[in-house]
């Protein structure tokens, strides 16, 4: 059984959807369940679907001191 939703949209949005759906030969409608399918099929939280991401940088002093990058990158880490 299929249900109706309406929602409302800025401008520009339709415009994208519009040219996505003549772009891809489908309609809005479609366009829209297939972004739906694709985002709610995402399991987990954020941090789940993030956590090979986590880590810590290990910067030793000396090697600080001699590269600008890792400088930066010392200031910039707030666990630092």
């Amino acid at each position: 059984m299929t249900e109706t939703l309406t929602i409302r949209l800025p401008a520009a949005h339709r415009r994208i959807l519009r040219a996505r759906a003549d772009a891809t030969g489908k309609t809005e409608s479609q366009v829209v369940r297939d972004l739906l399918e694709t985002h709610l099929a995402a399991r987990g939280t954020i941090a789940e679907r993030a956590g090979r991401f986590f880590g810590r940088l290990e910067i030793e002093p000396a090697e600080r001191d001699r590269d600008a990058w890792r400088a930066h990158l010392h200031r910039a880490n707030w666990r630092a």
